[in-house]
């Protein structure tokens, strides 16, 4: 047992004395070089921002979609609301005829049910009209007068009307059915309409914050103060909108009652469909702000499809670099927002954003999907950086290890045998010349040189005469110029013998014929060629 320890003891030393290969020194030569090199670049990348594109890419959809949201959103509102202030000014006109022709004010209109009946009934084309050519599901007027002040509650119980579209769906949110949502039904009997299903005579007017307040403000003009509600459950159903109120103001300041138009969460969500990116379901959303908080509850969401947003969130803001995050607890989500002024006058100072935002879960899929693709990428790269190398390594090594193994084998490399190394290829020249030198001191010539010699000397029996005469005066000396003086004869002709001599000797030019004859000289074998 210890001599077998003993043995292999002497084997490990003998393994560590042992240079290593030059093709394994070579490669891991390569292997460094190109780690180093990919390293390099990956931090480059990372440098250059290549690695945070995702970010910047997301940012600019985002950007582009808000940008498009916001103008579609604000020229959406804004429409509205010219319409609204002048259903205002058209109302304010009838309201304001019929009570001077009745010789009434707005007070005396209480508890008399004929006179409402007759301002509603002017009113109702106005209404109509608005909702017909309108970008809503609802338009109304609420007059500052009630049916019965003696009735619990009357005191926020106010007559008017109220139209709306039903049966709202994708297909179309054009020619729906309108609906009577609020007002006296006579004038749903004269129209031909059909009442809602939670129609109720007149509204509840605390069910819109600041209406009643917008009702007792005088005002020279409607524009001077306008506001939108947020959102409010219509009373008795299962739907919530917005309003817009504005003031029916008349011309000597006193405010009628508040008219406006509806939109529905079902309605905007109809609107604003989500818009599929590559990053996930982005969804538009009317909201204000409060504390650094985007409060969905009292806003409008669009389409939620593909995400888990039910409208009804409280959501935390964090801003980003190029994103802000929205945090509902259970739910995250990610996108920008922007400041949108909707209201006018300090009835509501609330500060409204159109944000766009996509799930949180959504984006970080699609970037651990590039991620993997980036690493595949690298990962192919880097194999092919490694076959690249060991190619290399093996068309480097090889025509060295080929001339050491003839280096082995031979005294000398065979003439014109080039390795494509200029060191191994002079190395070669060296140890041939040396070994010519040896041969020439013992009177010898290579095998290889002097049966090229003997082919040579044998073929000059081919030549002609004529011939013959030319190539003796090429061994003497003589130029190609000087031969037609000499021989007599032309240029042309000694052309001529030129390429006989060249082809039955062998050689392909006057130079290689020369060298031929050098050689054979100083061989002391000239006297054979004649």
């Amino acid at each position: 047992m210890l001599d077998k320890l003993k043995e292999l003891r002497m084997l490990n030393a003998f393994a560590k004395r042992q240079s290593m290969g030059m093709q394994r020194k070579l490669m891991f030569y390569w292997v460094s070089m190109i780690l180093v090199i990919f390293m390099a670049v990956i931090l480059l990348l990372f440098i250059a921002g290549v690695f945070s594109r995702d970010d910047e890419q997301l940012h600019e959809v985002m950007e582009l979609h808000l940008k498009n949201g916001q103008d579609h959103l604000g020229n959406h509102l804004e429409n509205l609301t010219a319409e609204s202030l002048n259903l205002s000014k058209e109302l304010s006109r009838e309201i304001e005829g019929i009570l001077m022709r009745e010789g009434v004010s707005l007070e005396e209109v209480n508890d008399n049910p004929e006179l409402l009946l007759r301002l509603q009934e002017v009113m109702y084309p106005f209404i109509s009209t608005t909702l017909q050519t309108g970008n809503c599901n609802g338009a109304y007027a609420i007059l500052n007068a009630t049916t019965n002040t003696k009735l619990d509650g009357a005191e926020h119980s106010r007559s008017g009307i109220h139209l709306r579209y039903s049966n709202l769906n994708t297909s179309s949110l054009i020619n729906q059915t309108v609906v009577y949502f609020r007002g006296i039904p006579d004038i749903a009997r004269q129209k031909d309409l059909e009442l809602h299903n939670r129609w109720n005579l007149e509204f509840d007017i605390d069910q819109i914050p600041g209406c009643q307040e917008l009702m007792n403000t005088p005002l020279e003009r409607p524009a001077e103060r306008y506001f939108w509600s947020r959102r409010i459950n219509l009373k008795d159903t299962w739907e919530s909108a917005m309003l817009l109120c504005v003031p029916i103001v008349g011309s000597d300041g006193t405010v009628y009652g508040v008219c406006g138009v509806e939109i529905s969460g079902l309605y905007f969500q109809f609107s604003y469909p989500t818009v599929e990116t590559q990053f996930g379901s982005a969804v538009t959303v009317l909201a204000p702000v409060q504390d650094n908080r985007l409060l969905l509850s009292d806003g409008l969401t669009g389409s939620v499809n593909g995400t888990y947003l039910d409208g009804l969130e409280t959501l935390l803001i964090h801003q980003g670099r190029y994103y802000n995050e929205y945090d509902a607890g259970a739910e995250q989500y990610i996108g920008l927002h922007q400041n949108l002024l909707i209201s006018k006058g300090e009835i509501e100072d609330d500060i409204w954003v159109v944000a766009i935002m996509i799930p949180q879960n959504s984006y970080t899929a699609y970037t651990v999907d590039k991620q993997k693709t980036w690493i595949m990428i690298a990962l192919m790269l880097f194999l092919v950086l490694l076959s690249l190398a060991f190619f290399l390594t093996r068309k480097f090594v090889r025509p060295i290890t080929d001339s050491l193994k003839r280096f082995q084998q031979e005294e000398t490399l065979e003439p014109g045998v080039f390795s494509g190394i200029s060191e191994v290829d002079e190395l070669a020249e060296f140890l041939n010349a040396r070994a010519r030198s040896q041969r020439l001191e013992q009177g010898e010539l290579p095998p290889n040189i002097a049966e090229l010699f003997d082919q040579f000397i044998e073929r000059k029996c081919l030549l002609t005469e004529a011939e013959r005469n030319i190539l003796r005066y090429y061994i003497d000396g003589y130029e190609i110029a000087d031969i037609p003086e000499l021989a007599f004869i032309s240029m042309s002709t000694v052309r001529k013998h030129n390429r006989k001599i060249y082809e039955k000797l062998g050689v392909s030019s006057r130079d290689e014929l020369m060298l031929y004859i050098d050689l054979i000289r100083r061989c002391g074998r000239l006297q054979e060629l004649f």
